[in-house]
């Protein structure tokens, strides 16, 4: 259950997160062609508020660049740092802090280069493998093609080399599937060594596994059907085989790795040096990661590395080599929070790099191994949403924190000489200020700075973040709420959750946002970030194992509870919205908490954890023959019964990630109730939904809210 990216602009405006798509001509789009203010309403939305939404963005977006600084270079000599700002090019003298403009820019420091990145490839659609893969010496490329794999050369005259001839339908050769695609980012299913002389690539088995069919072209006479193998918890799985080829021997062999059948295989990529082919293994309850190297020559198999967690353990974990190609840093949650250690091909750990205290890191975010620095930031500080910036030297050593200020930090620019780091500081209330420290966590020099005081000129009201504790009487939650301009705390809101909430997905982060757009309709707005999101430590991200749909909507019900005791929001109209993991929760919170939430716009939700993915719904909740228990509690049809207020359901007809099924197993239960509720399907949308999906959803809130 991936996130799909950002495609249109009310999508930045709304400030979603998750797996959501956003209208392609909603609200903007009627703005823009009935940009007049009236009192007359196209819908519910009247005129006038989709143009104050449209004023208010552009409003916003003016005030996005302040704070921040253009191009900056450090100078060769280490003695300044070039920048521009405000159409000039500016100096800071590193020694006296002080700025000036500058008339020529320095000659630029270097930095050394570490290894090459490992190659993107091309696109791919979501969910599917690539079907072509060049090799790196340009002379041949590897094609998938009537489930076998092909080779061809691409001198004149072409040579083809069919490489594999029984694939078939059920069992394939080059290529994965689906769930491979869509749970663990597999886009590729072929591998060239880096001197082209061997190619590696799948085998994949679906035989026994069932069928599932939906119905596309629903729009046109006769529709057809789009069949797909997907697994469903405790049903059968893929099962997965690696091969390797030698060219010049024209000879391919079968990889011999140990496991179950049905384990998982996937990440596969070369060893810097080409010797080897890694691979990461778990099993299907994912609690267990390997990482094997198998040497490309003989074929044998050792592990490099094993991880274990208690609930579930983090598939791909970040993996760096340095220059030497031996020595990598690995990312681990091995003592219940995210942190990093240098460690070894042959399987040593040379040393832990950041667990000098209980925080949870963030990314690496620059290796120095000339000067045997590491840098990477992490949730170091008292607001568990401020990143701020650590440096420790490569045999563990030396560990500092370089970020000073308690606001979140980005935007790193470390000095080649190490002495001196750039970053942008921000707070959800606080702009965007550029700023230097030195290797002490002093500030050197404030070189831009935002400013609060246009946001307020421009009648935005400003965010705010809160804090509370949820109902085990021990863990804070955090959220942001946003206001309409010229918010009157004498008056009364409607309150409006913008939720996703899905494990390891990200709540919101502590960047300025001057204002939420969508609150010039006369809503306050909240995102709250519940137990099972990201960045808090391994327990509060495990605090939904085996019970979704439990502390992670309970969470968001405190949340309401907590903010409706304030005066200016009414507690009779509260809605909530969201879309996948999202629409999940919203369902799931006006059936399980109807005397919290009062509206519901549902889009794509998952109603029942059975009807979800193998690889995604394992993971944290294990089987259903492993726990009933939690998949019935966690289902929206066990609470049709209590739905008192007012459910839209939204889908889009060719879902092949979450399926229209969970819509019609949610409608039939409440239809079973004598429960009335809303819909409307899109006959043309897969799982990102488009046309009037937008509009509607803020139509539905001001109808029933307002």
């Amino acid at each position: 259950m991936k996130s799909l990216a950002p495609t249109r602009l009310l999508l930045v405006c709304l400030l979603w997160t998750g797996l959501c798509v956003c209208d392609s001509n909603g609200l903007l789009a009627q703005a823009n062609a009935q940009p007049q203010l009236s009192e007359q309403k196209s819908g519910p939305v009247p005129d006038y508020g989709i143009a104050r939404m449209q004023e208010f963005m552009q409003k916003r977006n003016g005030l996005a660049g302040g704070g921040r600084v253009d191009k900056p270079v450090w100078a060769a000599d280490g003695k300044s740092l070039s920048f521009g700002l405000n159409d000039k090019r500016w100096a800071l003298d590193l020694g006296s802090g002080q700025v000036a403009e500058s008339a020529a820019e320095p000659a630029a420091a270097e930095r050394p280069k570490g290894l090459p990145s490992r190659p993107a490839g091309t696109p791919v659609r979501r969910a599917e493998q690539r079907t072509v893969e060049p090799s790196p010496d340009g002379k041949w490329k590897a094609v998938y093609r009537d489930a076998n794999v092909w080779l061809e050369s691409t001198a004149e005259p072409i040579e083809k080399r069919q490489l594999t001839t029984t694939g078939s339908e059920f069992h394939r050769f080059g290529t994965c599937c689906w769930v491979y695609g869509e749970e663990l980012n597999q886009k590729d299913a072929m591998w060239w060594s880096p001197d082209s002389r061997k190619l590696a690539w799948y085998e994949v088995d679906e035989a026994g596994m069932k069928d599932y069919y939906l119905t596309v072209a629903n729009e046109d006479l006769y529709t057809a059907l789009k069949t797909v193998r997907y697994p469903k918890p405790g049903e059968k799985n893929p099962e997965v085989s690696l091969w390797i080829y030698d060219l010049a021997k024209q000879e391919a062999k079968k990889v011999s790795i140990p496991g179950e059948p049905m384990q998982y295989l996937y990440n596969v990529r070369y060893t810097p040096s080409g010797k080897e082919l890694l691979v990461n293994r778990t099993g299907r309850r994912q609690n267990v990661l390997d990482v094997l190297a198998i040497d490309i020559e003989t074929l044998a198999v050792r592990t490099v590395l094993t991880e274990t967690q208690e609930t579930w353990q983090e598939n791909s974990p970040g993996m760096q080599f340095l220059s030497d190609g031996e020595r990598f840093i690995w990312e681990t949650e091995a003592n219940g929070y995210r942190h990093f250690q240098l460690r070894h091909l042959d399987g040593r750990l040379l040393n832990p790099l950041s667990q000098v205290a209980n925080y949870p890191c963030n990314r690496i975010e620059l290796v120095d191994e000339a000067a045997g620095y590491f840098y990477y930031s992490a949730f170091s500080d008292a607001n568990p949403y401020s990143t701020q910036l650590h440096r420790v030297r490569l045999d563990g050593s030396d560990h500092r924190r370089l970020t000073s200020s308690p606001l979140n930090h980005t935007s790193f620019d470390i000095s080649p000489s190490n002495r001196f780091v750039l970053a942008v500081r921000e707070q959800y209330d606080i702009p965007p200020c550029t700023v230097v420290y030195d290797e002490d966590g002093k500030e050197v020099a404030e070189l831009a700075k935002g400013s609060v005081e246009a946001a307020a000129a421009a009648g935005f009201a400003p965010p705010e973040m809160f804090s509370f504790t949820t109902d085990d009487g021990k863990t804070m939650i955090y959220g942001v709420l946003n206001k309409p301009s010229q918010f009157d705390p004498a008056r009364k809101y409607p309150l409006v959750i913008d939720v996703y909430g899905g494990p390891e997905s990200q709540a919101f982060n502590n960047r300025y946002t001057p204002m939420n757009p969508a609150c010039e309709l006369g809503f306050v707005i909240a995102k709250i970030g519940n137990r099972g999101t990201v960045g808090r430590g391994k327990a509060f991200e495990s605090a939904t194992y085996l019970k979704l749909g439990g502390p992670d909507i309970a969470d968001q019900a405190e949340g309401v509870r907590f903010l409706c005791q304030r005066a200016y929001i009414d507690s009779s109209r509260v809605g909530i919205f969201g879309h996948s993991y999202g629409g999940y929760m919203s369902a799931l919170a006006v059936l399980k908490y109807p005397d919290v939430f009062q509206v519901s716009v549902s889009g794509a939700p998952v109603t029942d954890w059975r009807n979800y993915d193998s690889i995604y719904t394992e993971r944290y909740m294990r089987t259903p023959q492993e726990n009933p228990e939690g998949y019935t509690a966690g289902a929206c049809m066990q609470f049709a019964s209590q739905l008192k207020g007012k459910l839209f359901l939204v889908h889009g007809l060719v879902d092949d990630n979450v399926h229209p099924a969970n819509t019609w197993q949610l409608g039939k239960a409440l239809h079973a109730a004598n429960k009335r509720f809303d819909q409307m399907i899109y006959p043309e949308f897969d799982h990102g939904i488009g046309s009037t999906y937008g509009m509607l959803r803020w139509e539905y809130l001001l109808e029933h809210l307002k």
